[in-house]
């Protein structure tokens, strides 16, 4: 009768402390289940090649994001990132589309790493010419989740994307040099709801 009682109270106990862990969920530790995020930044893109001059121009950008997390420490998704920049008649346009993942290194702490793969597009329009850019590179980022609600989340940020490889200049439509490198910067917020 004693063993009885004594394996219905370590049951309880187990079932109470298992509660309270997940109470204590961190910002980066949601197991499954849909996030989104959005984010506005500052943004800084480039182009070298062997005919680019390779200014790296401040603009305005944005990303979107979706995906699902894969456990306690990882999320993974596909993401759009747009940057825009116009100075007198020259107007600079660059998309950015990858899958990346987040990895929160201590369950406990809003901390995440970022990396994954992107193809960059970069586009200049002077309202005669256009000339394109674009390759495929990694990614990578850094940022903080501090929870402000229940579902949302907000984080400052810094992720950069490289496209490196396949890259190649064009020029209004026809093929001006190989060996582009379009990289883009970006440090801001993001909102996430998970």
């Amino acid at each position: 009768m004693r063993t009885d009682a004594m394996i219905l109270v370590a049951i309880a106990l187990a079932g109470t402390t298992s509660a309270a862990a997940q109470r204590r969920a961190a910002p980066g530790s949601a197991g499954g289940g849909l996030w989104y995020s959005v984010g506005v930044a500052p943004g800084w893109a480039r182009v070298t090649c062997d005919i680019c001059a390779g200014r790296r121009k401040t603009g305005l950008s944005a990303f979107l994001g979706v995906g699902g997390s894969t456990g306690r420490a990882v999320r993974i998704g596909a993401e759009l990132a747009g940057w825009r920049e116009r100075d007198g008649g020259v107007t600079q346009t660059l998309l950015s589309f990858g899958g990346a993942a987040y990895w929160y290194p201590n369950a406990q702490r809003g901390l995440y790493l970022r990396g994954g793969a992107t193809l960059v597009m970069h586009r200049v329009n002077d309202g005669t010419d256009v000339v394109t850019s674009s390759g495929i590179g990694p990614q990578l980022g850094v940022g903080y989740e501090y929870r402000v609600s229940r579902g949302w989340r907000l984080a400052p940020f810094a992720h950069y994307s490289v496209g490196v490889f396949g890259g190649d200049v064009k020029f209004n439509g026809g093929q001006a040099t190989g060996s582009a490198t379009v990289s883009f910067l970006q440090v801001g917020a993001s909102l996430t709801r998970r």
